[in-house]
């Protein structure tokens, strides 16, 4: 590691993240390779994530940063966060896991500067709503003097106008509490005061309706989440268009928000969709600052750029054939024929559905579903496809395959990245899962897959089994030690048909291992 961090003292102010931990997940719209496949979409060239350096800002115990610099060793990653205890448990962390090409740093924001170097990517997620106005400027600052010239930097943030719902709440939350300082007890009493505010407004006012839907969410928080984000005096939310204008007089310019789907506009009234469609290129930003009127957006995740890039609005119906496609869609009914235009219903693992009747676009969606968690690329997809769904090949074929994914891609329903995600390999004799992960799941039921998105474990069977596949073990021998401690049986929910309840089902140890390998596959958890 070569970041310079002597004009980085650690700091001896207590924050309240100390006292109450803030649990660390992982960001899946903050990871490079997602930063790099929307900058390239846009014209940019970034850095490959292969290869390139990576700061957070608030990194706190390393839970967004530490998977990325596990599945990239060759690249270089450097957090910095002003809670001493949070980064002595995250150093705890990357030293369990051998890593060398990550450090964890006390530090104030205030302190970064020049020497640590330039940044292909740069994120601070959920930082510059929760720190005073000199640090949000210190943060603008490090954006410009630390950002690569073809870095790209992810910010997120409260915003409006969503939250002047969330600040209402939050004022009579913080009245309530103003002289509890105890975690617990403010939280616990911050949601007492919520419940009997919106119970004791008139259910058919407006003011009634938003007090319920505020309580609502309130209660469902977490209590470290509520406890930060929420009870945090001096948490500030602002218009996209407040943080842009503060970037542009530090030299850079709006990229576009983290979230690419945000751009598919078909879910709107014909005549607002004309409208938005409207704006010129010029507008990019205003064309985002109105929809986020119209949706009533709450949090932002906003990317930026130097200004002297030029970016390219225009996206051409072409551009999914240059990348990487991932989609968990798989058939409701797999007994549907493929070579007739039979409709074939699909469900993604949001639940939600879409209904297709085209042979190739049904093979294709097979083949994607078939795939996870590896991506294709869209000429292995089309390939993939015309085998599966057999017969002749055609001219329109390609442009057929190209228009759909389009639509999914900027729907989201299917997933596009510039670089093959961390490879996984299928089922050998001698499995062997995500160091990380195991790791994780001695400790709890979340793990980190290869993907960059948390996984829950069922239960501690689970959990053991997921530390078994340490690659020493062949198959048999984890079958033995699954029998050994659980029974030669094992019970595995089998989910039913549509509507219909799981139904617990009894499995031999063996059978049991078998699908439990196949499950973890499917979660991205088996290393490359």
């Amino acid at each position: 590691m070569n970041v310079q961090t002597e004009h980085c003292h650690p700091t001896t102010v207590s924050t309240p993240y100390d006292d109450v931990y803030y649990p660390g997940h992982v960001y899946g719209l903050t990871h490079p390779n997602h930063l790099a496949t929307i900058a390239t979409v846009y014209g940019m060239q970034p850095a490959p994530v292969e290869h390139c350096r990576v700061l957070e800002l608030g990194c706190g115990v390393g839970g967004n940063l530490l998977p990325m610099a596990f599945q990239y060793p060759d690249s270089e990653f450097i957090g910095v966060d002003l809670s001493g205890v949070t980064i002595e448990r995250g150093q705890r962390n990357v030293a369990a896991l051998g890593l060398r090409n990550i450090k964890l740093l006390h530090c104030d924001i205030m302190n970064v500067d020049a020497s640590f170097g330039q940044f292909d990517y740069i994120i601070a997620h959920g930082v510059y709503s929760w720190v005073p106005p000199v640090v949000r400027e210190q943060m603008m600052t490090i954006f410009k003097q630390n950002l690569a010239p073809r870095g790209v930097c992810y910010v997120s943030y409260n915003a409006h106008p969503f939250s002047h719902l969330r600040n209402m709440v939050r004022d009579m939350m913080l009245y309530h509490t103003r002289h509890i300082t105890g975690m617990k007890e403010k939280v616990g009493q911050a949601r007492a005061i919520m419940k009997f505010l919106s119970e004791g407004s008139k259910a058919n006012s407006v003011h009634g309706a938003v007090m319920r839907d505020q309580c609502n969410r309130v209660l469902k928080v977490p209590d470290e989440l509520l406890f930060h984000d929420d009870l945090d005096e001096g948490a500030a939310a602002f218009l996209l268009s407040n943080v842009v204008e503060d970037a542009t007089r530090h030299g850079l310019q709006y990229l576009s928000d983290a979230d690419f789907s945000r751009r598919y506009l078909a879910g709107y009234a014909e005549e607002v969709r004309a409208t938005l469609q409207r704006f010129p290129e010029s507008e990019f930003m205003a064309r985002d600052q109105y929809q986020d009127f119209i949706d009533g957006n709450g949090f932002r995740r906003t990317l930026l750029c130097h200004d002297n890039i030029s970016l390219r609005r225009q996206i051409d119906r072409d551009f999914v054939t240059r990348f990487h496609l991932l989609s968990t869609l798989s058939p409701v009914d797999p007994g549907v024929c493929l070579t007739d235009d039979s409709a074939m219903e699909f469900e993604n693992h949001d639940s939600s559905r879409i209904t297709v009747t085209n042979p190739l676009l049904k093979a294709a969606h097979l083949c994607l579903g078939r795939a996870w968690p590896r991506a294709m690329s869209f000429g292995e997809l089309l390939d993939g496809a015309r085998a599966l769904r057999g017969g002749e090949q055609t001219d329109d074929d390609q442009q057929t395959l190209t228009d759909a994914m389009y639509i999914l891609t900027q729907s989201g329903e299917v997933s596009f990245l510039v670089s093959p995600p961390f490879l996984m390999k299928d089922v050998t004799d001698r499995p062997q899962a995500s160091l990380l992960a195991r790791r994780q799941a001695e400790t709890g039921p979340l793990v980190t897959n290869l993907l960059h998105q948390t996984v829950q474990l069922e239960d501690d069977r689970t959990r053991h089994f997921l530390q078994l596949l340490d690659g020493t073990r062949t198959t048999d021998q984890i079958v033995m030690e699954m029998t050994e401690k659980f029974g030669p049986t094992t019970r595995i929910e089998q989910t039913g048909g549509a509507g219909q309840p799981a139904e617990p089902q009894q499995l031999s140890t063996q059978e049991g291992v078998a699908r439990s390998l196949a499950m973890v596959g499917k979660l991205g958890l088996l290393v490359a």
